[in-house]
């Protein structure tokens, strides 16, 4: 049975680690930038008739924006919905011209007024939180079919059943006013080695360096009783320098909230489902997140089974991460293992690998529940579990392009499994 163990406080506040400089090929280390560099601001005045060109004058050379809109219009037979209203009917419904998109983007003389309601109040809000200007043009796409009301999103498995006692939603116990991540990359829409280096930098990683597989994981990780994201989840603890996540429960470095549920595939077969909510007006990216929790041990069999759902994608096949991933079995919980888990994308524009202001991301990890002895028969057992879980959860998103590096090495989170 789930066994709990005293929470430690501390006054000591953690913040958002400065680690990494910008990235031209390689990563660098410097400080945490506030603002973005001067050539990359929004400007003063914005307006619907604002053009995307007065946005980012290089939303063309070097960022590819043209492409970004025209590789996946509404209406393509590629463009799909995961949940909810299709990408047709979002641009039918928020007045986005989708001619004026095909005639002016090019020349970056497409206006804000033009991309229909959304764009304008949002870029609006983005210059106010000083967002760079690069990363707002390359997000116009999406944000311009970004609805008001929260989006459901759809799971990858049916189940066969869910469990009646859930978890959240809760907010971040430690959850910042605001997190504005400065630094956004390229987001090559070529293969330009130098382009890619930077935009894959999280996928890429294991071909540059040593790295295991999570399929299966190595004893010597699943039994590891020294690694500090043990004590990171049930301590609430930073693994990499050992201060107070400042929060009891569920924390996070930017403004979510997260809920935690049980999908019954079979009897012998269980899904955990955490599922978030960017709860603030600026959207960050998830490439490089990384988030531990305490869950049902799996023995760390089939960690290659894992799902993620975002809804403002354009077509569920796109923009799906590939995870380093590891369990690690918690002798002071029974039945309990902690689960930490690095977000690596490729390919695709960052506008698929982000959390929207307002809207849910997800993630679907497959647990052998015929690997332990620990079965959860009861009502309160269950609701216990689940409590755990989300009290242990913690989100840390990339700052700098910084890869996350300092956690990956300190929880040796270097096991890959595809997506």
């Amino acid at each position: 049975m789930v066994k709990r163990r005293t929470v430690l406080k501390s006054s000591i506040a953690f913040g958002t680690l400065g680690l990494a400089g910008k990235v031209v090929g390689q990563q660098s280390t410097g400080s945490l930038e506030t603002t973005p560099a001067a050539d990359d601001q929004l400007p003063s005045t914005i307006t619907a008739e604002t053009t995307i060109a007065e946005l980012c004058p290089q939303y063309n050379d070097p960022y590819y924006v043209p492409r970004d809109f025209l590789d996946y219009l509404p209406g393509q037979s590629s463009s799909r919905s995961v949940a909810g209203m299709t990408d047709s009917e979002k641009a039918e419904r928020f007045d986005y011209d989708i001619e004026a998109v095909r005639n002016k983007v090019e020349d970056g003389t497409l206006t804000l007024g033009e991309l229909g309601t959304q764009a304008l109040p949002f870029v609006q809000t983005l210059a106010a939180a000083d967002f760079p200007a690069h990363a707002t043009v390359k997000l116009l796409p999406r944000l311009a079919l970004v609805p008001d009301e929260t989006e459901q999103l759809s799971l990858h498995n049916q189940p066969q059943s869910v469990w009646d006692e859930t978890a959240g939603p809760v907010t971040a116990n430690n959850n910042p006013a605001q997190f504005t991540q400065n630094q956004w990359p390229t987001d090559a829409r070529t293969y330009s080695p130098e382009e890619v280096a930077i935009r894959d930098r999280v996928h890429d990683q294991p071909m540059n360096e040593e790295w295991g597989s999570a399929a299966p994981l190595p004893d010597d990780v699943l039994y590891s009783d020294t690694n500090p994201v043990l004590d990171a989840a049930s301590q609430k603890v930073h693994p990499v320098t050992g201060e107070s996540l400042d929060g009891d429960g569920f924390t996070a470095t930017a403004p979510m909230v997260a809920e935690i549920k049980m999908h019954v595939l079979n009897d012998g077969y269980w899904y955990q489902y955490l599922k978030f909510k960017n709860v603030s007006s600026i959207p960050y990216h998830l490439d490089g997140a990384i988030l531990w929790w305490l869950g049902p041990s799996g023995m760390g069999r089939n960690l290659a089974d894992g799902h993620y759902n975002n809804v403002q994608r354009p077509n569920p096949s796109l923009g799906h991460p590939q995870r380093d991933v590891i369990e690690v079995i918690h002798d002071g919980y029974e039945g309990l293992s902690v689960y930490a888990i690095r977000l690596a994308y490729h390919d695709q524009p960052y506008h698929m690998r982000t959390a929207y202001p307002n809207q849910c991301w997800s993630l679907e990890i497959g647990t052998p529940a015929y690997a332990t002895t620990v079965s959860y028969p009861t009502p309160a057992e269950r609701q216990q579990l689940v409590d755990t879980m989300l009290d242990s959860l913690h989100v840390e998103l990339e700052t700098n392009i910084d890869m996350n590096d300092d956690l990956l090495e300190a929880v040796d989170l270097k096991h890959r499994v595809p997506n």
